[in-house]
C-alpha cells in the first residue's frame, strides 16, 4: 500500500556532503507538487543547488525553515493530502493505509529529531551569506559573541563591523581553510590512501585532431576538450570496466556514460557531470559542456555524484603532461596535456607534427593493466581519426 505521508529529505549530493542549508523554499504549504518540480534550494559545502521533487503530492508541512542547517537524509517537509495524517505520523502513530510497522517508524523520527537538535544546539547561528564571506575574508565567527540578526544570528553586516575594529597595528589572522578546500583535502587524501592507483601514459599524434578542431569550431562551437570527452564517451561505452566501481567488496557496473569535467575555481576544484555523454553528437555535447561549466562557476554543480569517469585538462595552461588523483568513488580519471608542436620520425624521416599526451589514472581493484591499455588505445584511435567523432 502507498504511504499517505511522504517525507521530503535533505539530499546527499556527493559522498562528502554531511549537511545542507535550506536557502529558499520554491513551494508553499498546500501546493500540489509534481515529480521533477524544483521545491527548494540548498547550500552545500561546495555550492548552491536546486532540489527537485522525487515524489508527487500535496505539500502539507515544512519542518525546516530557510536558513536552517540539517544533516543529509533528514526530513525537511512532508507530502500528504491530510495535515492530520502528518501530525499522527510525527507523533509516531501509523496512519490508515500506511506502512504498518510502528516499531520502525517511531525510532526513525525520534533519531532524526535528536540529531537535528544536537546539530542546531552545537552550531553558532550564522547566515549562509555571512558564513561564505567569513571564509573568504578569514574571519573567525566564534570571536563574535552575538549577531544583529534575529535570535542573535550573525549576518554580513556583523562581519563588516568586526573587520572595521581591527587596526593596522594588530596582527592579521592567517586565512582559514574554506569548506571547499577542506572537502577537497579530505576526498583526495581518502583517494590516495584507499584506492590503489596505477598510471598509463600515451602520446598521440594530434595533427588531424587539431586541424579538424580549427575547421569545425565556427560551426560546432567546440573545443579540443569536447573532442576528448566525445572520444572517452565512445570508449567507456565499449569498455564496461570504466563505468564500474568498487563498492562493499564488489564491483558494480553502471549502464550510463556520465562524464565529469573538472572545473577550477578561485577557491578549489569542482566536477560537474555530463549525463549520458555517449548519446549526444559533438555539437550538442559541446553546448552541454559549456552550460555545466558556466553553472559551476556560478555555484551550481550539475550531476554531482553521478559521474563514472572524470576528465581533467590543463592543456590550456601549456602543461604537457601530468597525473591526476581519482575522484572517488569512480575508477579512473584522464589527465589531458597541451597539444604541442614537435617532430615525428616516420619510416626513418623526420616531419613536423603535433603531439598530445594523455595520462590515465586507474583503480587497480576494478581495472587491470591490460584493460587500461586497451581503453587508452581506443581513445588514441578515435582521436587520431577524429572524423568518427563528428556523429
Amino acid at each position: 500500500m502507498d504511504k499517505k505521508v511522504i517525507p521530503i529529505l535533505m539530499p546527499q549530493a556527493g559522498q562528502s556532503m554531511e549537511e545542507g542549508t535550506i536557502l529558499s523554499w520554491k513551494a508553499k504549504i498546500g501546493d500540489k507538487i509534481a515529480v521533477g518540480q524544483i521545491i527548494f534550494e540548498i547550500e552545500t559545502d561546495k555550492a548552491t543547488m536546486e532540489v527537485e521533487a522525487v515524489d508527487a503530492g500535496r505539500l502539507s508541512k515544512i519542518v525546516v525553515s530557510e536558513g536552517q542547517i540539517v544533516p543529509v537524509k533528514t526530513p525537511v517537509a512532508y507530502l500528504a493530502d491530510s495535515d492530520s495524517d502528518v501530525e499522527a505520523f510525527l507523533a509516531g502513530q501509523t496512519a490508515p493505509n500506511s506502512v504498518p510497522d510502528k516499531k520502525l517508524e517511531k525510532p526513525i523520527i525520534q533519531t532524526v529529531t535528536i540529531e537535528q537538535t544536537k546539530v542546531e544546539a552545537s552550531r553558532q547561528k550564522v547566515s549562509p551569506a555571512a558564513r561564505k564571506l567569513a571564509e573568504q575574508k578569514g574571519i573567525d565567527t566564534s570571536s563574535i559573541s552575538a549577531g544583529s540578526g534575529i535570535g542573535g544570528r550573525i549576518i554580513t553586516n556583523d562581519l563588516q563591523s568586526s573587520s572595521d575594529k581591527s587596526t593596522p597595528s594588530q596582527p592579521v589572522a592567517a586565512p582559514k581553510m574554506s569548506k571547499m578546500r577542506k572537502v577537497i583535502a579530505e576526498r583526495l587524501t581518502f583517494s590516495k590512501q584507499n584506492i590503489p592507483h596505477f598510471y598509463i601514459k600515451l602520446t598521440i599524434d594530434a595533427r588531424e585532431l587539431f586541424s579538424l578542431y580549427k575547421k569545425t569550431k565556427p560551426q560546432l562551437l567546440c573545443s579540443v576538450n569536447d573532442f576528448v570527452i566525445k572520444a572517452c564517451a565512445k570508449a567507456i561505452r565499449q569498455h564496461a570496466s570504466f563505468r564500474s566501481q568498487y563498492k562493499n567488496e564488489q564491483i558494480v557496473e553502471f549502464p550510463n556514460v556520465n562524464i565529469g569535467v573538472a572545473v577550477g575555481l578561485d577557491d578549489g576544484l569542482v566536477v560537474p557531470v555530463v549525463l549520458d555523454a555517449d548519446k549526444m553528437d559533438l555539437k550538442a555535447l559541446a553546448a552541454r559542456v559549456k552550460v555545466i561549466i558556466e553553472n559551476a562557476r556560478n555555484g551550481k554543480i550539475e550531476g554531482m555524484g553521478q559521474g563514472v569517469f572524470t576528465i581533467t585538462n590543463l592543456g590550456m595552461f601549456g602543461t604537457e603532461e601530468f597525473s591526476a588523483i581519482i575522484n572517488p568513488p569512480e575508477s579512473a580519471i584522464l589527465a589531458v596535456g597541451a597539444i604541442r608542436e614537435n617532430i615525428k620520425v616516420e619510416n626513418g624521416a623526420m616531419q613536423p607534427t603535433r603531439l598530445m599526451t594523455l595520462t590515465l589514472s586507474v583503480d587497480h581493484r576494478v581495472i587491470d593493466g591490460v584493460a587500461a591499455a586497451k581503453f587508452l588505445q581506443t581513445i588514441k584511435e578515435l582521436l587520431e581519426k577524429p572524423e568518427v567523432l563528428l556523429n
